[in-house]
């Protein structure tokens, strides 16, 4: 299977395997809905007129069914039909139009019309710098589904427009952080989330530097066509790089920290929780013996506190997958929400082992794609395979030639397969080098790293049909 290797964020993309689907008893309902639009669209035209106003709901109804079905072509028609309405009415450049250009964007994606949607996302770029726009949430929002659809390019676009794509995100969620300190404070608590999406782009700009392979340096080499900085950055060695990055998320991580400090009471818990997040980011970057330390004093300062020995048990008898795609600001909020589990599926999986579920196109390792939106995801039908892993609970160095080679703590020591990629030819053998850039938040007892046993479903993206 020819099949790219990138990173993906993202850090923000977790889509089900999208492949052709049959016209099963869904389909054919959605066929049926397909009609009712069509029959709608007819008589509201027949009543009000071909450029009415009216006529741009039932158009963008249609062109939601269509795409249901996959067919981008008349649906991208529709949508089309329906800005012009839009333009006749309000004008060349108005906001009215911007929810139908984000879905012709989203539209063109789908069927991997990658020129026609860079067009409509510098449309887009360009009419929020140049067109006077309402300071407000709905700015953001707008800033934040742009830059998704940027980074769904960084894995689907072709190779010579990917690092554009990834740029542009970086660009974009600067945007949102500038818009957020205007319209919030320089040290609200919304500020947060921002500004670990941006921690989180740090850590796949380092990948992309760091990682070897055609496909990564031809991402390389994209970037540094659209990114002065990036042309700069290609001319350090590869340990210079990585600190910048490194560097660079500790200072948006020291921000956060200090935003819980604000205010006429300080937040002690969000100020524990982002040395947390500290702790992982020294992990991230192989910094073992910080990072273990970093673990410890986040326990205490946890207790501290106020989060209970039943909080933190839980909070810390599995490990997760780095990086955790969401800040909390609390214990509360990290063991009550679905996703802290790092998409663990079942606590006691067959053998007692807790399993994990990892697709490829998640934040943790490089990606193929993201698969198409919108379709169910069926795990019995999905290409993965099995592994049994040990983490480490302690720092390991051995030599090589001239060579130390350190492997950290929440690193697999054991890649035992259970079950390879049926069908796949050394499926099995990529899905195992790939897992050796994977990192684990350790499972911690009274703040120390213990050793760990997890069984890992690993799922590939499957080649897609139009």
């Amino acid at each position: 299977m020819c099949r790219k290797v990138l990173f993906s964020i993202g850090f923000l993309l977790l889509f089900s395997i999208a492949n052709a689907q049959s016209l099963t008893e869904r389909n054919l309902g959605a066929i049926d809905e397909l009609e009712a639009a069509r029959d709608i669209l007819d008589s509201t035209e027949l009543d009000l007129g071909r450029y009415h106003m009216g006529l741009v709901e039932p158009l963008e109804q249609l062109a939601d069914r269509l795409m249901s079905l996959n067919q981008f072509d008349e649906a991208d028609d529709m949508l089309d039909r329906a800005v012009q309405i839009t333009r006749i009415y309000d004008g060349l450049h108005t906001p009215v139009q911007l929810s139908l250009i984000k879905k012709r964007i989203d539209n063109f994606s789908n069927r991997a019309a990658w020129d026609d949607a860079r067009d409509l996302m510098e449309y887009l770029f360009s009419y929020y710098l140049r067109v006077p726009v309402l300071l407000n949430e709905n700015l953001i929002e707008d800033f934040l589904i742009l830059a998704e659809q940027h980074l769904r390019g960084v894995t689907e676009a072709p190779e010579e427009e990917q690092g554009f794509h990834f740029y542009r995100a970086h660009q974009l969620n600067w945007a949102m952080i500038s818009t957020a300190k205007k319209l919030y404070g320089e040290s609200s608590p919304e500020l947060v989330p921002l500004l670990y999406r941006q921690v989180q782009h740090f850590y796949m700009h380092r990948k992309i530097h760091d990682n070897v392979g055609a496909q990564s340096s031809g991402l390389r080499r994209s970037l540094r066509d659209t990114s002065r900085r990036d042309r700069m950055v290609s001319q350090l060695k590869r340990v210079e790089i990585e600190r910048i990055y490194y560097f660079e998320g500790l200072a948006l991580l020291d921000e956060i920290g200090n935003i819980f400090t604000q205010g006429d009471v300080p937040n002690h818990m969000g100020q524990a929780m982002t040395q947390l997040y500290l702790a992982d980011w020294l992990n991230l970057f192989d910094y073992a013996e910080d990072a273990a330390s970093a673990y410890a004093s986040a326990y205490k300062s946890l207790q501290d506190a106020g989060a209970s020995p039943e909080q933190l048990n839980e909070l810390f008898n599995l490990p997760k997958i780095l990086p955790v795609q969401s800040f909390y600001a609390s214990v509360d909020e990290a063991v009550n929400d679905p996703v802290v589990a790092s998409a663990l599926t079942n606590a006691n999986a067959g053998n007692g082992i807790p399993q994990f579920v990892l697709t490829e196109w998640s934040t943790a390792i490089p990606t193929v794609r993201s698969p198409l939106n919108g379709f169910e995801h069926e795990p019995e039908n999905s290409a993965f395979a099995l592994f049994d892993l040990e983490l480490r609970a302690e720092n390991e160095s051995t030599f090589f030639y001239k060579h130390q080679y350190r492997q950290s703590i929440g690193t697999a020591s054991e890649q035992g397969l259970v079950r390879g990629f049926p069908d796949i030819a050394s499926g099995s053998e990529e899905a195992l080098m790939l897992l050796d850039q994977i990192r684990f938040r350790p499972k911690l007892v009274e703040g120390e790293p213990v050793a760990s046993q997890i069984q890992l479903r690993y799922e590939i993206a499957t080649e897609r049909e139009y």
